[in-house]
């Protein structure tokens, strides 16, 4: 398939059809293939997308404080959720790579976020920034479910918060493997009391940690 045949299919999928053609492939082109690349057009779509953001949580979200607004935006905007976004449109068969990145290996590194961030100031130049903001805003709520936007805190937050609200020390993390494929994480309070959370992964042990001190600290309210 070539290029041209390539775009169209891209446009496709975007729902959006470029006047200036020249400006998508830009946006998809990485700096490893050449030096006229998209990396200031990443600039911009990063604020792009900050703002949009921003304006479709408080039409969505007007009961929400700024400090919850903030943490939605913050979800959003992550390299984590722009790559999820970028894979729905399957952005990795698209992005024009040299040949020192392997395109089997692009989902382990931030090239597909960086390349919707371009892509997304792309669509401003071809059109306007309201253009922009509607596409996105379509996005957003089309895959919305996918974004993970809720407020609920993991145990380790809720841990922080409550040890913060009573002037207590911090929690540190002593975090093992006794066994490939399980690990362990142990914390050790004020009374020298240790908790101990279990896990196929250091994040899930430590959450299982703060979880069992959490309940400990509980029964004392």
């Amino acid at each position: 398939m070539d290029l041209s045949n390539n775009l169209d299919s891209l446009e496709e999928l975007l729902s959006y059809k470029f006047s200036k053609r020249e400006l998508l492939k830009l946006s998809l082109t990485h700096r490893s293939f050449s030096q006229e690349n998209n990396e200031i057009y990443e600039f911009l779509g990063d604020s792009i997308i900050n703002l949009c953001a921003s304006i479709w949580l408080m039409n969505k979200n007007k009961d929400l404080s700024e400090g919850e607004l903030s943490s939605l935006r913050s979800k959003i905007v992550s390299r984590k959720n722009l790559g999820r976004l970028a894979k729905n449109f399957k952005l990795e068969e698209f992005v024009i790579l040299g040949n020192s990145i392997s395109r089997k290996k692009i989902h382990q590194t931030e090239i597909l976020g960086n390349t919707f961030e371009s892509l997304v100031a792309a669509i401003y130049f071809d059109s306007n920034f309201e253009n922009a903001s509607n596409w996105l805003s379509q996005v957003f709520e089309k895959y919305s479910d996918l974004m993970d936007l809720s407020l609920e805190k993991d145990s380790k937050t809720e841990l922080q918060e409550l040890l913060q609200k009573r002037q207590l020390p911090l929690p540190k993390y002593l975090n093992t493997s006794p066994k490939e494929g399980l690990f362990e994480s142990s914390i050790v309070s004020e009374q020298n009391k240790h908790f101990l959370g279990k896990g196929s992964s250091i994040k899930e042990a430590e959450k299982d940690a703060a979880e069992n001190y959490l309940k400990h600290l509980m029964k004392d309210e």
